[in-house]
């Protein structure tokens, strides 16, 4: 148990000086956003009248700007993600301490009609269910529930031998629990499902090279504009093409959008979650087959959701 304990502390030592360092990353992260804004408007005063110029500025600041936000949105996920390791660290050494009567007891699991779990108090203030249970995601506190229930006795050599190796990779748990933690999924996972097995395609396979070709041709004005070589009228008359073409499939994009506003935050966060599954290598038959239904011939479901979610923003712009 010491032994344990001293594991923990030390992960929280080095997980809060981490966090620390982030946290710097964070600030002066802060500070180029502000000086970005700063020297945009004192770029806009300076060649005030210089249309051309005050147009490249704005451009330039608008780029900047966006690429310091994504940043920062990197940095607060990783700074956020130590401080999920935190809590974890903490609360194994307050159950190791007796002291997890604060965790979710799986009340709403328990079955009067079951036919062991309630004299065994599986669920419930000091449950079994709450002493052992360290799931983040919804379908895995389900998941955890069913299996405590389902009385099932087969393939236990397999399980205990799927136990031991992932006892033997605390860092990588930890890891994994802590990205599930910071999933806040804004819809239900099986409404996702639902939503993904209803969809249908409405927009011929010919246009998802539109936004490529719309955006190079877009950029490509815009240098020809700046370089003198053509006219503002040019531009603005490429810009009502693209309402043309976008207003063709308004009325079903728009429904699209607003489906995949709920859920592509949700779809990205569960691709971090796969992806740290495609990562780790097992050896026990159990999770090794656990972890071929995300791996599937060499091709990796990370890298699926990925596309699919890139095609779903891509008309989300259109």
């Amino acid at each position: 148990m010491k032994e344990l304990i001293a594991f923990y502390k030390q992960n929280i030592t080095n997980y809060k000086e981490e966090s620390a360092k982030v946290k710097s990353k964070l600030l002066l992260s802060s500070l180029l956003r502000l000086a970005v804004f700063l020297l945009a408007g004192f770029g806009v005063y300076f060649f005030i009248g210089n249309t051309k110029a005050v147009m490249a500025v704005i451009l330039l600041a608008i780029v900047l700007f966006v690429f310091l936000v994504s940043r920062h949105s990197d940095l607060q996920y990783v700074y956020h993600k130590f401080i999920a390791l935190i809590k974890i660290n903490e609360i194994e050494i307050d159950v190791l301490h007796r002291k997890f009567h604060n965790l979710p007891d799986g009340e709403e699991f328990a079955d009067p009609l079951h036919f062991y779990s309630q004299d065994i108090d599986l669920f419930g203030k000091g449950s079994f269910y709450q002493y052992s249970n360290r799931t983040a995601l919804e379908q895995g506190s389900e998941e955890l529930a069913n299996q405590f229930t389902a009385n099932d006795i087969d393939n236990i050599a397999q399980k205990q031998n799927a136990v031991k190796e992932l006892a033997s990779k605390p860092k990588w748990r930890q890891e994994f629990a802590a990205i599930a933690t910071l999933v806040k999924a804004e819809v239900s996972y099986k409404t996702i499902v639902s939503w993904m097995q209803k969809h249908t395609a409405f927009i011929p396979s010919f246009m998802r090279f539109v936004p490529t070709v719309f955006t190079v041709i877009t950029v490509l004005l815009f240098v020809l504009y700046f370089l003198g070589f053509i006219s503002g009228f040019f531009v603005a008359g490429w810009f009502f093409i693209g309402l043309l073409v976008t207003g063709t499939y308004f009325k079903k994009v728009s429904k699209l959008a607003a489906d995949m506003g709920k859920i592509q935050s949700t779809f990205q966060q569960y691709q971090k979650l796969i992806v740290a599954i495609e990562d780790v290598e097992f050896t026990s038959d159990l999770l090794k087959e656990k972890r071929a239904v995300v791996v599937t011939d060499g091709k990796k479901t990370s890298a699926v959701l990925h596309e699919v979610f890139k095609n779903f923003r891509s008309l989300r712009s259109a």
